[in-house]
């Protein structure tokens, strides 16, 4: 029997590529986000942010924050695979401008726009990986490099940062959850990003990673 379809509110941000496992923190200001956003923790709801395809609608330009706040800004085509999650209210300011953290936990596929204005709500799959028969020590061993790679790369860019990150802790995550929440430390081009996102193959997903922390190497 095929999943029920879940509804969530839909952010679209251009080059915001967002994966389960992760926490987005978002500054939300134009009215129809910020009415999202009170919806959705009302609603116990999840958000969405997705990556966009192309800008339907400008905003106008030459806008102060105060214009900001007061109207909404530009309309875009989202991509149809994205993560959903949680949203924390953190702040809100005294001029109505909302600090929120977003704990992704589904990654999911627009099937269907059910409401439009004042922001979209969407009804989705879940997208789940194709089952792969693949052994456990060959995506270990890509999620091994893919670790000593991004040691590595601290070590020499901000070596001062080493200590927040644990090999042991990144190694003890499942393939599975460690191609996906990766992205709370390391972030790539937008593009390249949602390929990975839309991936199904846990294997295909972490050969991209390591191919991408091991750049010039075949």
């Amino acid at each position: 029997m095929a999943k029920p379809l879940i509804d969530v509110a839909l952010f679209p941000i251009p080059s915001m590529v967002a994966f389960p496992g992760t926490v987005v923190p978002l500054h939300v200001f134009e009215p129809r986000y910020r009415q999202m956003v009170t919806d959705a923790v009302e609603q116990d709801r999840m958000i969405a942010v997705c990556h966009t395809k192309k800008e339907i609608r400008p905003a106008r330009n030459g806008q102060s924050m105060q214009d900001a706040l007061k109207n909404n800004q530009a309309t875009y085509q989202p991509f149809g695979v994205f993560s959903a999650g949680t949203c924390e209210v953190i702040e809100q300011t005294d001029d109505g401008r909302v600090y929120i953290h977003l704990s992704m936990s589904k990654r999911l596929q627009l099937v269907k726009e059910v409401q439009t204005l004042p922001y979209r709500i969407v009804a989705c799959r879940e997208l789940e990986d194709a089952h792969e028969i693949v052994s456990d020590d060959e995506l270990k061993q890509f999620q091994k490099s893919i670790t000593d790679s991004i040691v590595d790369m601290i070590g020499r860019h901000n070596p001062a940062n080493l200590s927040e990150f644990d090999s042991a802790d990144w190694l003890k995550l499942s393939p599975a959850e460690f191609s996906f929440k990766i992205f709370q430390v390391v972030r790539f081009e937008a593009d390249i990003m949602q390929s990975i996102l839309e991936e199904t193959s846990n294997l295909e997903r972490l050969k991209m990673l390591d191919s991408l922390v091991h750049p010039g190497e075949i």
